[in-house]
């Protein structure tokens, strides 16, 4: 459930970060204590584009994801994507609904790009991706998760289970 987020929960966000938080638009997911778990951030921040609308800032899950990222675990995932047609095409859309929920927002936010920063908006995917069958880092997989569950979270819920 989104909420406005509030200002400890600012705080608490650019204690994670160690920087200023910008462009936030919503806590999208909380932590079972209510702390923000999953941030939505504009998809242009003082006239840059940023592929990435979700933005995972709960610090224990974060660590747990860099955990399992070091042991190689986005390696074996992409080759259980690379072997099944089945997990391809589900990975192919979760990037397209990314990329289809960045571009509405930033057509119902009214933001304007020059030509030749559009396609950051409108042809790439989670993390800026532009190969659908794709993963790059797991935590920005793991926010959109957090807000719209799909199969690549899930299979990083099965190995967060396991650690």
């Amino acid at each position: 459930m989104s909420t406005q987020a509030t200002q400890n929960d600012i705080e608490q966000i650019e204690a994670f970060l160690k920087r200023e938080a910008r462009g936030i638009i919503e806590v999208s997911a909380r932590t079972d204590d209510g702390r923000p778990a999953s941030i939505k951030v504009t998809p242009v921040v003082d006239k840059v584009p940023f592929p990435t609308i979700y933005w995972l800032v709960d610090p224990v899950v974060y660590k747990a994801i860099s955990q399992i990222e070091g042991q190689g675990f986005t390696k074996e995932l992409q080759a259980m994507i690379d072997n099944d047609e089945e997990l391809k095409e589900k990975v192919k859309a979760i990037h397209e609904s990314y990329r289809d929920e960045r571009v509405k927002l930033f057509k119902e936010m009214n933001l304007e790009l020059p030509d030749n920063m559009m396609p950051m908006i409108t042809d790439t995917g989670i993390g800026g991706l532009r190969d659908f069958y794709h993963l790059r880092c797991l935590h920005m997989f793991y926010a959109f998760h957090l807000v719209r569950p799909h199969a690549i979270g899930e299979l990083v819920d099965k190995k967060l289970q396991q650690v």
